[in-house]
């Protein structure tokens, strides 16, 4: 089992081995630790647990690998381990998100606290890092700005079963007929799966109560509207039977979203779009703190 941690605070060898030797449950004469840049001529390369440190620059001190042999009894999770490590050496730790984002991570504090954590790496070699962001206030990065993170909910998987029911007719359409309705960039059947699939998906996180955070960036919740700006042109010069189809489609995801938000837009200047800018959802889901599934402790994770 491997784990890959950044510290924000600088730990010594030591101090290391002793709170690993605590979250794996093994002897402190089974860990080896060493800097990365050090002498490795003394290393135990036969210990149970093997952690190479390297110093890091900016807001992160140390960058952590930490190999564990399979004789090693407890194999916890990456998440279960980071909140294990922060607890045991007193330290706030982050650790890889699972979405493919690379500045995508997760914080764990000492006290148990997780959540999402924008870390950033400059091109310099070494490389500087930042952390940009918090999804959740963390006690020890009072100055570090708390958002929604939208490159981490672009990634996260929403089903959109209109959009899919969408292409599987105008496919079985098309091969009745004999349409040139190709699913590429700039074809009217491209643009219709584009951006009914980006309309339906913020109108499913609407109705779950913007699942999994409970908030949902302004940002994303605009880009959304553009889209159904986009499908009204398309459903005006979309050939049949797409025309047929789209309008069906986009019908039920209105009423949807009709369902989910009263009279009353949140922004200004959009006197002259579409009615679905003058609706909105009640809360704004960009205000306030969310749900408690937006933050947690290390042991609700676990």
């Amino acid at each position: 089992m491997n784990y890959n941690f950044f510290t924000l605070d600088h730990l010594s060898e030591s101090r290391i081995s002793d709170a690993l030797s605590s979250t794996l449950k093994v002897s402190q004469s089974s860990v080896d630790v060493a800097d990365v840049d050090g002498d490795q001529d003394h290393r135990n390369w036969e210990a149970l647990i093997l952690c190479d440190c390297t110093r890091a620059s900016g807001d992160v001190s140390l960058a952590l690998d930490i190999f564990v042999q399979e004789m090693v009894s407890a194999q916890p999770t990456e998440a279960h381990c980071a909140a294990l490590f922060a607890s045991a050496s007193g330290t706030v730790v982050l650790y890889p998100a699972e979405e493919r984002v690379p500045s995508a991570y997760w914080l764990v504090t000492p006290e148990g606290l997780v959540t999402r954590t924008r870390l950033l790496a400059s091109d310099d070699e070494p490389p500087v890092y930042s952390i940009d962001a918090v999804e959740a206030a963390v006690p020890q990065l009072p100055g570090v700005p708390v958002m929604l993170l939208p490159e981490i909910i672009r990634e996260q998987h929403v089903s959109v079963p209109l959009t899919t029911e969408l292409m599987s007719a105008a496919t079985q359409q098309r091969l009745a007929n004999g349409l040139v309705l190709t699913d590429e960039v700039g074809n009217p059947l491209y643009e219709a799966r584009v951006d009914l699939a980006e309309w339906e998906r913020m109108i499913r996180r609407m109705g779950t109560g913007w699942h999994p955070a409970g908030r949902y960036p302004k940002e994303l919740y605009q880009e959304a509207l553009r889209a159904r700006d986009r499908l009204e042109l398309l459903s005006s010069s979309a050939p049949e039977p797409l025309l047929l189809l789209l309008r069906r489609a986009v019908g039920e995801l209105d009423d949807e979203f009709r369902s989910h938000t009263e009279a009353g837009t949140p922004f200004t200047g959009v006197e002259e779009h579409g009615w679905w800018w003058h609706r909105r959802p009640v809360p704004l889901p960009w205000n306030g703190n969310g749900s408690a599934s937006a933050q947690g402790t290390a042991g609700e994770r676990n």
